[in-house]
């Protein structure tokens, strides 16, 4: 390994790239979206997963919602960039077209009159319609790991396709994707998401001399947080103009706030009280966002003589993570006041989840700045976050609830605090939640930030530093 020279651009990346890609990305690695299949059911249950429906897997889920998207009305009409014949009415992407990430992109981008075209290296069918095409550039019968399709999909688009000198590719995730862009010798731009960059120490020496080479030959690169532009100026020199903080916003079609008697007759439906807070855990099950801490916190809580219900959307979680805390459900005597909705959900579902709580809990130990806790505020319901600085622009919302400490004795705590708030101060808080994300976080704002991102304007950034100050 001490052989291979660990200088020089991309232009000699056919003799030694597949070597350097092999040794140190795992084979195994995870892509973009997990394929594993959750449990479904076509209602909630309590305690235990009940699978009574035919199971559903995530792949499939999300492939439906890719395929699903569709042009909307025009925002943003003032700028014309988006339109025919100017810069940005095509837009190319490198990515998993299914992912989660890339999901938001393309809703934010469907208010436009852009066409949006995704090479990509993972084995997914072919689609197209009048505003979204997924190339993929590799046929998904050959069957390797996602390591080498990066590599082989980089030197397939670099030597089978002409280079436009005009043409701009937007690779979403710096690692994978990344990769790929880079290989390819076309101009591009990068998306980073979270532990990439936040855990590259970790993966050593040479993912971190990879990992420099793709950030730094990117003409752009978009962040998720303050926290993450800091890493990537000190850890890999990257110069802090070429860094774009922003957020894409919220789904406003699918997250809204209900008035008092819509959210009461939703929650009749489900067997939910009126007369008790009812929190949610819109995080994945997962030992990341402490999900076990959080639901034994509020069974000790419920165990004091706490009122109320919890609410757990499990979403693509870990089946046998899942079935423990369920065991401890069943097993309590209190264990009928916490609902477990073990299936995905479309946002739609999601939504009127988010809807029916009045808080909300997102308790990860790591995280950028998530379009859960909008999606939360968006409908009402207060978050309790951990006090992270990826949630930094939250700060100004007075009514968010922060936690230092993650013990099963401080989420009692907390569940505790807030439900003393309810429902006299709530309802004010639950306002100024209302107002903070509309102000901020409208979907009109992450159409012009794209276009800042995407033409180089940096005039929009002043705008976001002062939000997070």
């Amino acid at each position: 390994m001490n052989q291979v020279p660990l200088d020089g651009g991309p232009d000699d990346l056919a003799n030694r790239t597949f070597f350097l890609l092999y040794a140190y990305f795992h084979p195994a690695r995870k892509s973009q979206v997990s394929m594993k299949t959750n449990l479904s059911t076509p209602a909630p249950s309590n305690g235990s997963p009940s699978g009574s429906a035919a199971p559903v897997p995530f792949s499939e889920h999300i492939r439906r919602q890719f395929e699903s998207q569709h042009r909307r009305h025009e925002l943003a009409s003032d700028l014309t960039c988006y339109r025919p014949g100017n810069a940005l009415h095509s837009i190319r992407y490198i990515a998993h077209p299914h992912g989660l990430h890339v999901a938001r992109w393309l809703k934010v981008l469907s208010y436009t009159q852009a066409h949006v075209t995704i090479d990509t290296a993972n084995p997914v069918p072919a689609f197209s319609n009048d505003f979204v095409t997924a190339n993929p550039v590799l046929p998904a019968w050959l069957k390797l790991p996602m390591t080498i399709r990066y590599f082989l999909a980089g030197l397939a688009l670099r030597y089978t396709k002409p280079v436009c000198p005009d043409e701009l590719i937007h690779a979403h995730c710096a690692s994978g994707n990344g990769t790929l862009a880079w290989l390819s010798g076309r101009r591009y731009v990068l998306g980073t998401y979270g532990s990439e960059i936040y855990g590259a120490r970790q993966r050593g020496r040479l993912y971190c001399w990879l990992l420099k080479q793709i950030l730094q030959n990117a003409e752009r690169i978009s962040v998720g947080s303050f926290e993450s532009t800091k890493i990537l100026v000190e850890d890999f020199q990257v110069p802090p103009e070429k860094i774009y903080f922003f957020h894409l916003g919220y789904d406003d079609e699918n997250f809204f706030a209900l008035d008092h008697a819509q959210r009461m007759e939703l929650r009749a439906s489900r067997n939910l009280p009126a007369d008790e807070p009812v929190w949610v855990i819109n995080r994945r099950t997962d030992p990341h966002y402490r999900t076990q801490e959080v639901v034994n916190g509020f069974l000790s809580y419920s165990q004091m003589g706490g009122r109320g219900r919890l609410i757990v959307l499990c979403g693509d979680h870990q089946p046998e993570y899942t079935k423990s805390i369920c065991d401890e459900i069943e097993s309590h005597p209190h264990g009928d006041r916490v609902v477990v909705v073990d299936r995905m959900l479309s946002p739609k579902e999601l939504g009127s989840w988010l809807q029916i709580s009045d808080f909300s809990v997102s308790v990860p130990k790591t995280d950028n700045f998530s379009v859960s806790t909008l999606e939360s505020l968006a409908c009402g319901a207060i978050p309790i976050l951990s006090n992270l600085e990826g949630y930094a622009m939250l700060r100004h919302c007075k009514p968010v609830q922060w936690m230092t400490k993650y013990s099963v004795a401080d989420f009692a705590q907390i569940f505790a605090k807030t439900a003393a708030t309810w429902p006299t101060s709530y309802q004010a808080s639950r306002k100024v939640c209302l107002q903070f994300v509309a102000d901020g976080y409208s979907t009109d704002g992450a159409v012009r930030d794209i276009a800042a991102f995407y033409l180089g304007d940096r005039s929009r950034q002043a705008v976001v530093t002062k939000k997070a100050a």
